[in-house]
C-alpha cells in the first residue's frame, strides 16, 4: 500500500456498525435471497460513489493527523456543513450497496445501522466538547450533526 494510501486509511474512521452490518446483511443474502427491484442497481451505484465521494473528500479535507488525538477542529468546507460527512457518507454507502445488490437485508439493516453509529456520533460529541470545550460548543451550535443544505438562491 502507498504511503498516501496508506496515510488516508489510518485516518478514516470505519464504522464497525456500518461494516457490521453489510457483512451480516450479506451473509443473510445468501442464506435466504430477497432482492430488490433491478432498477435499484444504476441507482444504488450512484449513491455508493456519491457516499465514497463524500467519504473521500471529508478524509482529505481534515488532512494528516491522528483521529484519537487531534490538534483542532476542521470546520470549514464539508465540515462546514456536516459535523460529521464521513459517518454521512459511509451510510450513503450501504445505502447505495443495498440497492446495488438488490439485497433487501440490507436496505432493512440500514436503519438499524444509522441508530447505532449514531450512538458512537454522541459518544463522539461529548469526547470533542471535553477535548476542545468552547471551540465545539460554537461550531456545534453553527453546524448540524448531519447536514445542511445550502441556501437557495432566489
Amino acid at each position: 500500500m502507498g504511503a498516501k494510501l496508506r496515510a488516508a486509511w489510518d485516518h478514516t474512521p470505519l464504522p464497525l456498525e456500518t461494516l457490521g452490518s453489510i457483512a451480516l446483511a450479506a451473509l443473510v443474502q445468501r442464506a435466504q435471497p430477497l432482492r430488490l427491484p433491478p432498477w435499484t442497481r444504476p441507482t444504488g451505484w450512484m449513491v455508493v460513489g456519491g457516499g465514497l465521494a463524500l467519504v473521500i473528500a471529508a478524509v482529505r479535507e481534515r488532512g494528516p493527523g491522528s483521529l484519537d488525538e487531534p490538534g483542532a477542529l476542521v470546520t470549514r468546507g464539508l465540515h462546514g456543513r456536516s459535523r460529521n460527512p464521513m459517518y454521512l457518507g459511509f451510510s450513503m454507502v450501504q445505502l447505495g450497496l443495498a440497492g446495488a445488490t438488490r439485497n433487501i437485508w440490507m436496505l432493512v439493516s440500514c436503519p438499524m445501522s444509522a441508530w447505532l453509529l449514531h450512538q458512537s456520533v454522541l459518544r463522539e460529541e461529548r469526547w470533542l466538547r471535553a477535548r476542545f470545550g468552547v471551540e465545539y460548543d460554537a461550531y456545534r451550535a453553527a453546524v448540524p450533526r448531519y447536514w445542511r443544505p445550502s441556501p437557495s438562491r432566489a
